[in-house]
């Protein structure tokens, strides 16, 4: 029963009951942890790649669309039949600083000036009966990981 007790005991020291060298087994053991063992930084470096990947996923590609759509909407000329975000078509009439006057309705009589945020597309309303074609870009194929062009086989 005396060796049960002797292993269930945390204050005996395998090596020794020195103080120099359990003092050098955490000394080790700190060195071993190094920069990780410190929970508070795991903790930060875990919300850092957190945003970080956060930022690669959803702020970036949201940017990239806004500068689309900005330069999408700077190219817009009187006369062009654009699709508001509301869902209604017209046709620009004149252009403001930040306002577009938009012709509503087939009597060109209806004129409102809506902000230049407000513009969706550059587009005309189908107004047959016959389903729109989808238009089909062929984008060029990349490799992996985008940085040449994938050969077709």
């Amino acid at each position: 029963m005396s060796n049960f007790m002797c292993l269930l005991n945390a204050t005996s020291s395998v090596v020794g009951s020195g103080a120099s060298t359990s003092g050098a087994a955490e000394n080790t053991a700190q060195a071993a942890g190094g920069f990780f063992s410190n929970p508070v930084m795991v903790v930060v470096i875990y919300c850092v790649v957190i945003f970080g990947v956060f930022y690669l996923f959803s702020v970036k590609p949201q940017k990239k669309r806004e500068a689309e759509a900005e330069a999408m909407r700077s190219v817009i000329k009187v006369g062009d039949p654009v699709l508001l975000n509301n869902g209604m078509f017209g046709t620009v009439a004149d252009i403001t600083a930040e306002c577009f006057v938009i012709e509503f309705g087939t009597n060109k009589g209806i004129r409102i000036p809506v902000l230049k945020q407000e513009v969706a597309l550059v587009r005309e309303p189908n107004l047959s009966n016959k389903e729109a074609e989808p238009v089909v870009e062929e984008k060029p194929k990349k490799s992996l990981f985008g940085f040449g062009k994938k050969e077709d086989k």
